[in-house]
């Protein structure tokens, strides 16, 4: 019955008792208009699983860098949206003919995945737009969702929800299914933190758990798609309470749909309940032990060690494996042993062990040990994290490269399969001299690898062919002008290192921008590496003279005499960075217009000269002394000079409306004066607010006086009336005896002829 329970639980949804995730629901779909001009292809995507990823005609991207924090409300994203650009468009380069797909915000606290495409969807990750109790934004945890590639059958609501924001998650698709891989750290499943892999099917929401308290993990670097992932276990008996994870520990590997779940007897167990704590949870296939004889481990063999024969008497030392890197069907780690606790890497091809998608039944995880002189490294433990490595035809490690403290060095492997160690002229040696790099990318096609060096804000991007042989980077040619195997900067291309590194789609480099005056904003900017003409990539000679190109311009305005010619150097940058030559000329009549402008009051230090004028319309029309950027080509369907940073890289995608307006203000604030103003009236000081209020003020005084004059007016005659002698009875004449008697006499208004004593007075 136990082992049915520990069955059952590998293999149902558990979110129920999960701490930190919630299951999956019916998904609702927002209801949106399909884009046109999506076309349903079969064919594999480009670069899947980072900020941009081709697929069919288009390419999907991540719009720039948005906070987690940011109002993620389904609709309202600009920012950090899943947009798309055709590829037409982009070789185009029609940067800005975009469309919006998702416009939620795509995020994620880990930048080793982005958004994933499969089939006709894009999958992805957001800010949870749930309330709690408090009525207070989740936005710390993160949705999993996915959408149509037509924009269409966007989730409302989610696959799996997670409290972690950092968490390490893959979509991969595996026999036609897509599935989430995530691995929860500290998560408390059974009163224990600890980490456990576990796998959603999108389809029916099924949430899996593949491994419970596993040691270290591994995907594939390469391939982000890969469904296979690796980790470590530790071994325990549980009946007599007894761990080994100080002298052993074991690999694994699993994958979504091909898990089958592993029965163990917990009989003998005190007290053993699989709901409250299952013990050991593990659906995967063992591929190595590490068991062997040690001091104090007499009948160590448990039911979680390898059923091959002659376990029992191994006579080895103990193995403890640390993952290093998982890769083109090759497994990298490294080995101590409790004999010997050098650092020996491994490199194992899973043609090897895996068979059918699974570990082969007849693998022998102890007996496959490789021995200590088939290791790559005999002793490195800095192998795990800076080392690039490139494969030959049949998929075996040919060529290292290592991102050393001096530059990037290359080291030949070796006819018996040894990574070099010492530097020489053949085997090992330095094809760069310029420090620290980080590796961005390695262009196997054209044999390029992109590095970054420190000194700006992030990643800066260079580039080096990384076939050549040593005397390529330290022979006599280096000396004759840049070739292949002479390391080139790319422009002034500075990419955010807190994100995901730039994307290489299309001959065209994708990077979250931190460059001159964006560093605040995080969009994506491109730029073509792509002759000017649009016919293949740039070799690194023509690199260098487009560099050679967009650093004269800063260094041609910098040597301006801003003495002679004021104000001119900061209004050719405002005009270089924005291409807003309208602004100037509004500027500029700005000051035609002043009534009573004396340099006395403004300074000549507003204006520019005739002569600044004559020079800021040859920069504008690329004549005179700026013929040389004379050179266009087309960007967003207008013809963009060499003056124009555009013209080198530009944005892709949009700006939303606030960072737009914040962006070119703060252009024009640090490169031009403000709009000048005449000595304003009272009047014309006031704020616009101001303004209207005095101007309702107004009207409202004029309507009290001509209401008040009529008040007085009714008052006036309404007490003359009160005053005034009111008459009870008419005054009858008789006009034929008196015609001549005057009615409004003294004599006609006795009280004779009213009848009252008083003349009719109340």
């Amino acid at each position: 019955m136990r082992k049915i329970l520990n069955k059952i639980l590998c293999f149902t949804v558990i979110t129920a008792s999960v701490a930190g995730a919630a299951g999956f629901s019916a998904c609702g779909a927002y209801n949106v208009k399909p884009l046109p001009g999506y076309v349903s292809t079969q064919d594999k995507a480009q670069s899947n699983g980072g900020f941009a990823v081709g697929k069919g005609d288009y390419v999907y991207f991540i719009n720039g860098k948005e906070a987690n924090t940011a109002d993620n409300t389904y609709g309202k994203a600009v920012k950090g949206a899943i947009m798309r650009i055709s590829k037409s468009n982009l070789a185009a380069r029609n940067y800005s003919a975009v469309d919006t797909v998702v416009p939620q915000i795509a995020y994620s606290g880990n930048n080793d995945a982005g958004i994933f495409v499969y089939g006709d969807y894009v999958y992805y990750s957001t800010p949870s737009t749930e309330l709690n109790s408090d009525g207070v934004v989740q936005n710390s945890h993160l949705a999993f969702k996915s959408a149509k590639l037509d924009g269409t059958q966007a989730n409302q609501d989610y696959f799996v929800q997670y409290s972690d924001n950092t968490i390490d998650y893959r979509y991969v698709e595996d026999n036609g299914t897509v599935y989430l891989i995530y691995v929860a750290k500290n998560e408390n499943l059974y009163g224990t933190s600890c980490t456990n892999i576990h796998s959603v099917n999108t389809k029916t929401g099924e949430n899996t758990l593949l491994a419970y308290n596993v040691g270290s993990y591994i995907f594939d670097k390469a391939d982000l798609t890969n469904p296979r992932i690796y980790y470590t276990m530790t071994v325990t008996d549980f009946v007599r309470g007894t761990s080994w994870s100080d002298k052993y520990n074991q690999i694994w590997t699993v994958t979504p749909d091909g898990a089958t779940p592993n029965e163990y007897n917990f009989d003998g167990v005190e007290d053993y309940d699989a709901d409250k704590d299952p013990l050991y949870v593990n659906c995967g296939d063992l591929v190595f032990d590490g068991i062997g004889k040690v001091e104090g481990m007499t009948s160590s063999v448990t039911q979680f060690n390898s059923s091959e024969e002659g376990v029992a008497s191994v006579e080895r030392s103990a193995y403890k494996y640390t993952l290093s890197k998982y890769e083109n069907g090759t497994l990298f780690y490294t080995r101590t042993s409790t004999q010997n606790d050098s650092v020996m890497l491994f490199a194992e091809k899973e043609s090897s062990f895996i068979s059918a998608n699974a570990v082969s039944a007849e693998w022998k995880p102890v007996a496959g040990n490789p021995q200590t002189a088939e290791s790559l490294l005999g002793s490195n433990s800095s192998a795990a994290n800076n080392y690039v490595y490139l494969y030959d035809a049949n998929g075996d490690v040919e060529e290292v490269l290592i991102a050393g403290t001096n530059g990037l060095v290359k080291a030949v492997v070796t006819e018996d399969g040894k990574i070099p160690t010492i530097e020489d002229n053949s085997g090992r040696f330095l094809i760069t001299k310029d420090g620290q790099a980080t590796v961005l990318n390695v262009d196997t096609e054209n044999k390029y690898i992109y590095y970054s060096l420190s000194g700006g804000n992030g990643y800066s991007v260079n580039r080096i062919k990384y076939d050549g042989g040593y005397y390529d980077y330290n022979g006599l040619a280096v000396t004759e002008g840049v070739n292949e195997y002479t390391s080139v900067k790319i422009l002034d291309l500075d990419s955010a290192s807190d994100w995901y590194k730039p994307e290489f789609i299309e001959g065209q480099i994708l990077f979250p921008t931190e460059t001159v005056n964006m560093t605040e904003y995080d969009y994506i900017m491109v730029c073509d590496l792509h002759l000017r003409n649009g016919e293949g990539l740039m070799t690194n000679e023509q690199i260098d003279k487009l560099n050679d190109k967009f650093e004269g311009i800063s260094e041609e305005i910098s040597e301006i005499d801003s003495s002679v010619y004021n104000l001119l150097p900061d209004t050719l940058r405002y005009v270089y960075y924005t291409g807003d030559k309208d602004y100037i000329d509004k500027l500029a009549k700005a000051f035609d217009e002043l009534t009573d402008y004396t340099s006395e009051k403004y300074g000549d230090k507003y204006l520019l000269s005739e002569g600044s004028l004559e020079k800021l319309a040859d920069f504008v029309n690329a004549t005179g002394d700026w013929a040389e950027y004379a050179d266009k080509i087309s960007v967003n369907g207008k013809d963009v000079k060499a003056n124009n940073r555009d013209y080198y890289y530009t944005l892709l995608g949009k700006m939303n409306d606030a960072d737009a307006e914040a962006y070119l203000n703060g252009v024009r604030s640090s490169y031009l004066k403000e709009y000048p103003e005449q000595e304003k009236s009272w009047f014309e000081g006031l704020s616009t607010g101001a303004k209207v209020g005095f101007i309702v003020g107004v009207c409202l005084g004029g309507l009290l006086v001509i209401g008040g004059a009529v008040a007085v007016t009714l008052i006036v005659l309404r007490k003359r009336k009160k005053q005034l002698p009111v008459y009870k009875k008419r005054i009858k004449v008789d006009t034929t005896d008196d015609k001549n008697i005057d009615v409004y006499s003294d004599e006609a208004r006795s009280p004779e002829n009213d009848g009252g004593e008083d003349g009719g007075n109340d």
